[in-house]
């Protein structure tokens, strides 16, 4: 299991970051094929820390979690608390094919998973052409690959279908484009990530997101 802390506008000390790898060696006793932790702690005026996980599982959604608390500890705590959850409700699915329904819709209310999305056009396109093919669908968007192997996107408004444009030049962590897609109340943005590839982020339900 690969990990990342990372702190943003402050350092972390040996202290916090040895209470983090404790936390996170806690999520180990599930047995679930964990791939990476990723957690950022950034202090804030208001709320005092906030943590933010990102726990990549094996064939499984990816849980972001982001946990506010006046003490960096604490909020690091209530944090692991929240995704033990969600990993419990996972590890009782694959051994007893039963998930307690009340666990589910708290876990479901509480975090953020992020299901990875293909490609449902693996042949590149003419904007035309990709125009067409959502035309004649029920869906809303199309993500879709064009003759130069770039991802696009075109959306089906009211009276016409549009294109989406990247959001941003600058490259954003899948954490970041969440919390703007929350922040800005929208269901798809399209943006560059932390590895210059473009991605395509949108809401499938509360909670809930699909990301191409």
């Amino acid at each position: 299991m690969n990990t990342s802390l990372v702190g943003r506008q402050l350092e972390l000390t040996d202290a916090m970051k040895a209470h983090i790898e404790s936390a996170i060696e806690t999520l180990k006793k599930y047995n679930l094929d964990i791939i990476s932790v990723r957690v950022v702690v950034s202090p804030d005026e208001k709320k005092g820390f906030i943590v933010e996980f990102s726990i990549n599982i094996a064939h499984k959604n990816t849980i972001v979690i982001k946990q506010d608390d006046k003490d960096m500890y604490a909020a690091v705590d209530l944090a692991v608390e929240r995704a033990k959850k969600v990993l419990r409700r996972y590890h009782d699915k694959i051994t007893d094919h039963q998930i307690d329904k009340d666990e589910d819709e708290v876990s479901l209310e509480e975090v953020d998973e992020i299901i990875p999305m293909e490609l449902e056009l693996y042949k590149p396109l003419a904007h035309e052409d990709a125009v067409e093919v959502l035309k004649d669908s029920k869906r809303d968007f199309l993500v879709y690959n064009d003759y130069e192997d770039n991802v696009k996107v075109l959306i089906k408004n009211k009276d016409d279908i549009s294109k989406v444009d990247i959001e941003d030049e600058k490259p954003l962590s899948i954490e970041e484009a969440l919390e703007k897609l929350k922040s800005e109340d929208k269901t798809l943005m399209v943006f560059i990530d932390e590895a210059g590839k473009t991605r395509v982020l949108h809401k499938i339900r509360n909670s809930l997101f699909g990301l191409y």
